[in-house]
């Protein structure tokens, strides 16, 4: 299970890529400038000139699509019964 400072990156980087910025240009929210400065020392997203905008990068894309994914588990292989492994062998 993730840790509430990664759910809040992950909606924040789903944010960048929807609007082009974790919040608006008014809001000056002291966490709001943590996440921005997170993001952007892990290369999550970075500033285009073209767009006038921040852009997630493919790390960025990876980190909100990782948290889409189901969690794995593993499931251990069972042992054959001794009559049919024996008879395979002979």
């Amino acid at each position: 299970m993730m840790d509430r400072q990664e759910e809040m990156l992950i909606d924040a980087l789903v944010r960048v890529d929807d609007l082009g910025d974790i919040a608006p240009a008014e809001v000056q929210d002291p966490m709001t400038m943590v996440l921005r400065q997170r993001a952007l020392l892990a290369d999550l997203m970075r500033w285009d000139d073209y767009r006038g905008r921040y852009v997630l990068t493919g790390t960025g894309r990876r980190r909100i699509a990782a948290r889409q994914r189901p969690q794995s588990s593993v499931i251990p292989f069972g042992r054959r019964p001794e009559g049919k492994d024996k008879s395979r062998r002979a």
